[in-house]
């Protein structure tokens, strides 16, 4: 695993290396990124590039970055530069809601998107106070002591938590992303959890009737934090699916239920 730095046109942007294969460009949820045991796991069939979104974890914020929709301008110009052909793209939640605009705005940039829970499209939900972390621990995670060695100090918490906003502005219904989710060309594997307590089941529902090529898949026994409640179930279906598309499903025997 290589930490490093790349200046694109904003400013520098911070990025994690790691793994051999295929390529992978892996967005990090709102709590800011980390390496989870699913990503490990990844890594040893894939190359996964893992930039840190300007501002977080201590990193500068980019003047001209200050959206979901520029930040994806920004990591398709990250792709261009770092990666250097296309690539699949996955993102959780925060990175989710950003790994779908970059299919909309940069077809050529992705191959495949594996949106995770994405945010963005949250129908019926109200705005709230931000939750203490214990609170929150109990909508992230259906088994928060998988998640343990992944907790922030509560003061990267609290800023990362600040960057987010920034970027979201509030937006609970992306409506532009919304009505432009058709013009996905990418192949797409929706991922929602079971136990899902913050992401609406319809959104899931609609980016499968939306986008052309897509496929919705429910992680049992997973809440919002899919990859961390349930790894092995995640890596299986998400692996078959980056390495053979639209036929992940063919041949999967007793697993064909993740």
């Amino acid at each position: 695993m290589e930490r490093k730095t790349v200046t694109l046109s904003s400013g520098p942007l911070t990025y994690t290396v790691l793994g051999e294969g295929l390529p992978l460009l892996y967005l990090h949820a709102a709590g800011g990124p980390q390496i989870s045991p699913f990503l490990a796991e990844l890594a040893k069939t894939h190359r996964i590039y893992a930039p840190t979104a300007p501002g977080f974890e201590g990193t500068p914020a980019h003047d001209k970055v200050a959206s979901i929709r520029a930040l994806a301008d920004l990591y398709a110009e990250f792709a261009k530069t770092v990666i250097k052909e296309r690539c699949d793209a996955m993102g959780h939640s925060f990175g989710g809601w950003t790994a779908l605009w970059l299919a909309v705005n940069h077809p050529d940039s992705v191959e495949q998107i594996v949106p995770e829970a994405p945010g963005g499209l949250r129908f019926g939900a109200k705005p709230s106070p931000p939750l203490d972390p214990a609170e929150a621990r109990k909508i992230l995670y259906a088994y928060p002591d998988k998640a343990r060695d992944l907790f922030k100090t509560p003061e990267v918490a609290s800023a990362n938590g600040k960057m987010f906003g920034r970027y979201n502005n509030g937006i609970l219904v992306d409506e532009d992303l919304l009505a432009r989710l058709p013009e996905i060309k990418a192949r797409t594997l929706i991922l929602m959890g079971s136990k899902e307590k913050m992401i609406p089941a319809k959104t899931g529902q609609v980016l499968k009737e939306k986008i052309r090529s897509s496929h919705l898949a429910y992680i049992y026994d997973a809440a919002h934090a899919i990859e961390v409640d349930q790894p092995e179930r995640t890596l299986r279906i998400v692996k078959a699916f980056l390495e053979r598309g639209e036929s992940y499903i063919v041949n999967f025997g007793e697993t064909a239920v993740a």
